[in-house]
């Protein structure tokens, strides 16, 4: 028994079915395929005679690049929010801080980094995101 594959081009999907859907008829085997295709990040098209094509994954447009690189940005900002709490707070109550005054200092220009990649002009190549001083890493993991 083979499956019908129609394209619906208000939802930019194929719509798979066991009887004829007045799709492309396909295999099941064929439709296995497909589906292990879009496991892997792969999406399917139709083709000139609307049969289901794979193909890689359409690319992101500058808008999407942003706001991705934006929520990252946002979510290292809350990542180490109590670091930066922590030290201020030991500092109020006069006893010993577990930063160095060079580290917190590290750790503030980390975080105005964040908040400034935005306008930076590699903004959104995720590539050129700033780095935080290798010893927040150790202390987070």
């Amino acid at each position: 028994m083979n499956i019908w594959a129609k394209w619906v081009e208000e939802d930019q999907r194929f719509a798979f079915g066991l009887a004829d859907n007045g799709g492309y008829e396909i295999t099941r085997e064929r439709h296995r395929q497909l589906l292990d295709a879009c496991s892997t990040g792969k999406v399917l098209r139709p083709g000139e005679e609307g049969e289901p094509l794979v193909s890689d994954t359409a690319p992101s447009s500058l808008e999407e690049l942003q706001d991705r690189e934006r929520i990252w940005r946002s979510a290292e900002l809350s990542r180490y929010e109590w670091v930066a709490t922590r030290h201020r707070d030991e500092q109020e109550m006069g006893g010993a801080t577990a930063l160095t005054a060079q580290q917190f200092a590290e750790l503030l220009q980390y975080r105005q980094a964040l908040r400034d990649w935005p306008s930076a002009d590699a903004f959104p190549e995720n590539g050129q995101r700033p780095k935080p001083p290798a010893w927040l890493a150790d202390l987070t993991q």
